[in-house]
């Protein structure tokens, strides 16, 4: 008999943002996973959404989803964090004005990237000017690997690659926006706010403890508690502050891409670390009808 579980993973990226796979892609992996549950959770934007709706296969649910860029003051500096949201309004117009913040500030990054790599080496391929610039992350990797489809100088090539080595696009704290008002807008817009991968910042369970208060204070709804690249112990640990504050908990792959080291696997994880066929999160958007199911 095969396995008739069928799983849950909030947390996949698509091509609209830093994934690998488009929209029908990920849903096929998700069906071979036996994972029925899925939202493409894809950095500051909402593109993957209008598709997957159209493309969901019969038996399958999803509901609006993002993972926001965000930072939380703390003791005067800034903690990078990155804050979900589920089941909202997606053509909320303070979503939508988030969002264009968001791209906004990418931009302004990727069109200086670009000028200074113009005036260190004044004519640069054609083809570059052709590449989504408003790509997420990934947008001056793509850009290098575009010098190299299209340039033959192997020594110019090799400044080139050391000029990327020393000047790579980092999306750092200039970027994000304030955690409090990405969460406010998730909430206001009728939706669901998650702190996505709490053990994936660098920061102790006991720092993430004190974050985590800090959140609950400024609405947040929910922990990302069962993850890729969260331990068994960890995830029980969160799991516990879940319960304590009364949170919704939630479950993520993460998943980019099949070249990852670490062999994650949507709605599995690691090595089937994951394989959960039932969260609070999922209860919540089902209890208020915020979810979609496949007809395809």
């Amino acid at each position: 008999m095969g396995n008739t579980e069928k799983y849950i993973d909030l947390h996949i990226h698509s091509t609209f943002s830093d994934g690998h796979f488009n929209v029908d892609e990920l849903v096929e992996m998700a069906r071979q996973s036996n994972t029925n549950f899925i939202a493409i959770s894809d950095h500051d934007t909402v593109k993957s959404f209008s598709v997957l709706k159209n493309n969901l296969l019969d038996g399958m649910y999803t509901t609006s989803a993002v993972e926001f860029s965000t930072y939380l003051m703390m003791g005067g500096s800034k903690i990078k964090l990155h804050l979900l949201g589920y089941g909202f309004n997606s053509e909320n117009n303070k979503i939508q004005s988030l969002l264009t913040e968001l791209k906004r500030r990418r931009l302004k990054i990727h069109y200086k990237f670009l000028t200074d790599l113009e005036n260190q080496f004044k004519h640069l391929p054609d083809e570059v000017y052709k590449l989504d610039i408003e790509r997420y992350c990934w947008f001056d990797r793509d850009v290098l690997q575009c010098i190299r489809d299209n340039l033959c100088d192997m020594k110019k090539l090799q400044d080139y690659e050391t000029y990327f080595k020393n000047h790579k696009l980092r999306y750092g704290l200039s970027y994000p926006i304030n955690i409090e008002d990405a969460i406010n807008v998730i909430n206001n817009a009728g939706g669901i706010s998650v702190l996505a991968h709490p053990m994936a910042y660098g920061l102790s369970f006991e720092q993430m403890q004190v974050i985590i208060q800090k959140l609950i204070l400024m609405g947040v709804q929910g922990i990302e508690t069962f993850q890729s690249d969260c331990s068994y112990e960890d995830s029980i640990k969160l799991l516990n502050e879940a319960n304590e504050y009364n949170l919704l908990y939630s479950v993520g792959s993460d998943f980019h891409r099949l070249v990852n080291s670490d062999g994650r696997k949507i709605g599995k994880g690691i090595n089937n670390n994951l394989c959960i066929t039932t969260t609070s999160v999922t209860e919540e958007l089902f209890h208020k009808k915020l979810v979609l199911k496949g007809k395809k």
